[in-house]
């Protein structure tokens, strides 16, 4: 007879969910229930009782296991099983450290000079921004934004499948669509990754300071998002105010209100920063958050 009503740990739903998800991006192809219970060498019983959530899975050697198989940062899978992030939000938080990755090794075939001046392009541009929105303390909201974009609206709507999306309203218009309840980190950062594309790429001739489209459209993107919700200045201030015993992602995921993904994009941009000379006052704090990350 099939059991009916509220599953007994539904984090554990989840997170079955997530593995079987991320599998299958992985694989491109269905995945069976069976293959997700492999990972934690349960019996088709055991794997059936996850599926349902009738089996609680929160071993820290179980999460490990998962992540380890996985490739997925450990903390993900921590805040999967503990109900800190949905289905969807993690799943994109996965999307985002697979396209960072994707990102830094694409760069790699242009010159320094090229990711230098691209660099500098988007903070001077995002600085601008920053400075009309007058943003001294974290966290950065997201309306003071958007009228720096009279030409962008946004609107809370039912979504499943997304967090959020462009729809473009008529010629020069847009409007950021964004899941309806309450604004977590990772819808936060969708929009304003919305926002880039549209800026970059629908909407680039509007800012001139920013040239011609190159082949790092997707670099200046990330940085544009990086940099606008979580300012370098100020994420060194942050650092160096931080206990770095703590868990110093998390901590600064929390102030700036943006996935720990970002947060960590962020730190590596800081190590990879080689002109930056605050950094000398600080020679433990950053890679130990990496590592934390």
């Amino acid at each position: 007879m099939k059991r009916s009503g509220a599953a007994k740990f539904p984090n554990s739903v989840q997170l079955f969910k997530f593995c079987q998800k991320v599998m299958m991006h992985q694989k491109g192809g269905k995945v069976r229930d069976q293959e997700v219970g492999a990972i934690l060498n349960f019996n088709p019983s055991d794997c059936s009782h996850w599926k349902r959530g009738e089996k609680n899975v929160r071993s820290v050697f179980a999460l490990a296991k998962l992540a380890d198989t996985l490739g997925v940062e450990i903390g993900l899978i921590h805040d999967v099983s503990s109900g800190a992030v949905n289905l969807e939000e993690a799943y994109f938080e996965y999307l985002e450290s697979r396209s960072f990755k994707t990102i830094f090794s694409k760069i790699e075939a242009s010159s320094a000079d090229e990711i230098k001046a691209c660099r500098e392009s988007v903070l001077r541009f995002v600085e601008t921004i920053q400075n009309e929105c007058d943003f001294t303390t974290p966290p950065l909201y997201l309306p003071e934004v958007m009228h720096a974009f009279a030409f962008v609206s946004t609107q809370p709507v039912e979504m499943l499948d997304k967090l959020s999306r462009i729809l473009r309203v008529k010629a020069g218009r847009y409007c950021i669509q964004f899941k309806k309840g309450d604004l977590k980190p990772q819808t936060r950062m969708s929009m304003v990754k919305d926002l880039a594309r549209i800026v970059f790429e629908g909407e680039r001739s509007r800012f001139p300071e920013l040239g011609a489209r190159s082949g790092l459209v997707a670099f200046e993107e990330t940085i544009f998002t990086a940099n606008l919700l979580i300012p370098k200045p100020m994420l060194l201030m942050e650092l160096s105010k931080l206990d770095s015993r703590r868990n110093v992602v998390s901590e600064l995921a929390a102030l700036f209100w943006v996935p720990k993904s970002l947060i960590g994009f962020q730190l590596q941009e800081l190590l990879l920063d080689q002109t930056s000379t605050t950094m000398a006052n600080i020679p433990n704090t950053s890679s130990e958050a990496v590592d934390q990350f």
